[in-house]
């Protein structure tokens, strides 16, 4: 079993496919139209990237391939989270937390400019 404190920093969107995974399982289009709707059209995922991320997760022992729901098109290809995939999703998410603290701290969120 991988690790969760091995792993780097994620990439942006590799954190983002973890983000949509811990809720349920799914596919590769429903993760794109989940991402783009939460960044609210500022993001475009290209298929090709997405999958490249998908398999380097898959690879990392990240993401598994799961049962499809019921009545779900055959075709699809179902993930989930692995028990590993989410402790690196919950890492991920405390190390930027942790970061924007620090940002916070030192005024680069404050309302000055300059």
């Amino acid at each position: 079993m991988p690790d969760s404190r091995a792993h780097p920093p994620l990439h942006p969107l590799e954190f983002r496919i973890l983000m949509v995974l811990t809720a349920e399982p799914s596919y590769g289009t429903a993760i794109v139209r989940e991402i783009e709707r939460a960044e609210g059209g500022r993001m475009t995922i290209y298929p090709a990237n997405l999958f490249r991320r998908i398999r380097d997760l898959s690879a990392r022992g990240l993401l598994e391939e799961c049962p499809s729901p019921e009545g779900a098109d055959p075709r699809r290809t179902y993930l989930g989270l692995t028990p590993a995939g989410r402790r690196v999703a919950r890492d991920e998410a405390r190390r930027l937390r942790d970061l924007v603290r620090e940002a916070d701290a030192r005024d680069l969120l404050g309302e000055a400019e300059g």
